[in-house]
């Protein structure tokens, strides 16, 4: 074998083997050329928000919070009942925790 060398692809050969050799593999981003598997429509970004208070106001909040699944859902419930408009992504938020039930 010492005396077998191969030769160098140029770059546009070498694009051009790879896809001749991946082109039956699926793509990974879901997305296909006719726009066939696309996901729905992403969430809005978030930020995060942070204020102190008092324990007894903490209990009430985790409380309130558990009896609507999450924080979040409890201070989106009370700002749409106060008449503001809140996204449908903060009344119901993607929960993505791990369910062990």
């Amino acid at each position: 074998m010492s005396g077998f060398k191969r030769k160098p692809l140029e770059a546009d050969s070498i694009t051009e083997a790879l896809r001749a050799h991946t082109a039956h593999i699926p793509s990974t981003t879901g997305q296909t050329a006719s726009g066939v598997g696309q996901g729905k429509e992403r969430a809005p970004r978030t930020v995060q928000i942070n204020f102190n208070a008092s324990e007894a106001m903490a209990r009430i909040v985790a409380q309130e919070a558990a009896k609507l699944g999450s924080t979040r859902k409890l201070f989106a419930k009370l700002l749409k009942d106060a008449g503001y408009d809140i996204p449908e992504a903060d009344l119901n938020p993607l929960m993505n925790k791990r369910r062990w039930d």
